[in-house]
């Protein structure tokens, strides 16, 4: 039976169908670009998004007419249909999701006649082209080239060709000599609906590292007030308990409380205050015991303290390595001005 005059295609309505089907069947839907990416990149975009999305490219017509179909917020998306544009539908969170499609793109030099979408710098300094007929080339582009100790050199800084504006065949020619690919071809996120919400690149292109050191930094603030505020919870209860044993020991140990936990340590703060008030004594007024104690501690005392003569070999050992810096200093100075 043939297809009424004026009626779609069949393939077209199965197509738009599947779309839908497609499209309805995942929380994340992502439109993305793809012109100016080769057939051999896009195939390899394919095998590493199997198993992980669905990739589909479809007409702008074809998108338009299944995303009216679903109505609702699919209808959002219709803003940023245009151009070459392809569908991933996935269950994926969606920064998760944009970072997979930025990380299909690939460095690559800009074309003859070609619109810029950078600035492209080419910084002063040497070049790995040697002397020769490729000079020419870059002077022709605007740089200002020479030759030094054998190498071609880029004199000064110079911005060969601006965002916005058309690539010249002379300079798109002196930056493949140079091998600069100043521009990443891959997928282009337009947009990522999850969940009726629309997400636009500026929101999915997040610092994921300087995300996570926020968090580390918050979490850490968010302790310290914690235990300095005696809050309990699950994080704080351990360093809380450790907290107030410390506390309570230092108070038993100043005011002498004699508790079991410190009663040691007591009894050894004691006898250290009484060493210290028996060496401001005289002799005289002191037992053998007390002599003997004071005289095994200065006898400590002497053993971990260095002697004069160690003091002034250390201190000549100083003033030598002094020295010798001072006149390695001094003759590098010499083979500057000589």
């Amino acid at each position: 039976m043939a297809a009424i005059r004026g009626s779609p295609p069949k393939w077209k309505i199965q197509t738009v169908e599947e779309l839908k089907k497609l499209i309805s069947s995942h929380p994340v839907v992502a439109i993305v670009g793809f012109r100016n990416v080769p057939a051999g990149q896009m195939q390899k975009i394919r095998r590493e998004f199997k198993g992980k999305v669905e990739i589909k490219v479809v007409k702008n017509t074809l998108l338009e007419r299944a995303l009216d179909g679903l109505g609702g917020d699919y209808l959002k998306l219709k803003e940023f249909l245009g151009d070459q544009i392809a569908i991933i539908a996935a269950d994926e969170n969606p920064f998760k999701l944009y970072r997979m499609v930025e990380d299909t793109k690939v460095p690559s030099p800009l074309k003859p006649n070609q619109i810029s979408p950078v600035d492209v710098v080419i910084e002063q300094g040497p070049t790995p082209i040697p002397p020769g007929p490729m000079m020419a080339e870059l002077q022709m582009a605007g740089l200002p080239v020479a030759i030094e100790k054998g190498k071609v050199v880029v004199k000064a800084t110079t911005t060969v060709v601006k965002a916005g504006e058309v690539v010249k065949p002379e300079v798109a020619r002196a930056l493949e000599r140079l091998d600069i690919k100043p521009i990443k071809i891959g997928l282009d996120v337009k947009a990522v609906l999850d969940s009726g919400v629309i997400l636009t690149p500026d929101v999915l292109a997040i610092d994921t590292e300087k995300v996570l050191e926020d968090f580390q930094n918050a979490y850490q603030k968010a302790l310290n007030l914690a235990v300095n505020a005696a809050y309990v919870t699950e994080e704080t209860a351990e360093i809380l308990i450790i907290k107030a044993f410390n506390d309570a020991r230092n108070l038993a140990l100043n005011a002498g409380i004699f508790a079991k936990d410190v009663m040691e340590d007591l009894v050894a703060k004691a006898h250290a205050e009484m060493l210290a008030l028996a060496s401001n004594l005289t002799d005289e007024a002191l037992d053998d015991e007390l002599r003997s104690m004071l005289s095994g501690l200065a006898q400590t005392v002497v053993q971990t303290t260095p002697s004069v003569e160690e003091k002034e070999e250390e201190e000549k050992e100083e003033e030598e390595e002094e020295e010798a810096k001072e006149e390695e200093a001094i003759e590098g100075l010499g083979a500057l001005f000589g």
